[in-house]
């Protein structure tokens, strides 16, 4: 990428991409928290429960690292998706502004 304006157009949408999902992430576990039966830490505390035992589920640095894991998951999928956005757009109005 020599491209000095793809790269910003990739950087800018990997960093809105991953902005973007994690606060829907968060806005969806503040809002729907009641009609889903629970949270994004209730999800965590169960999985930690059924892979480690129900001793590892009580632990709060075991649900919260399972927890910061999912969310940089999320984060990580929402940055690509980003990036691919920004990468389609550039080359969009390149090829517009070339007409």
């Amino acid at each position: 990428m020599s491209d000095k304006g793809l790269k910003k157009a990739v950087l800018i949408g990997a960093v809105l991409g991953g902005l973007i999902t994690l606060g829907i992430a968060v806005s969806m576990d503040l809002f729907f928290a009641d009609s889903l039966q629970g949270t994004w830490r209730d999800a965590a505390a169960k999985d930690v429960t059924k892979m480690f035992g129900p001793a590892c589920g009580q632990n709060v640095f075991a649900v919260y690292f399972v927890l910061i894991i999912v969310m940089g998951f999320l984060a990580g999928f929402g940055a690509m998706l980003g990036a691919a956005a920004g990468l389609i757009m550039n080359r969009f109005f390149k090829v517009l502004l070339k007409l």
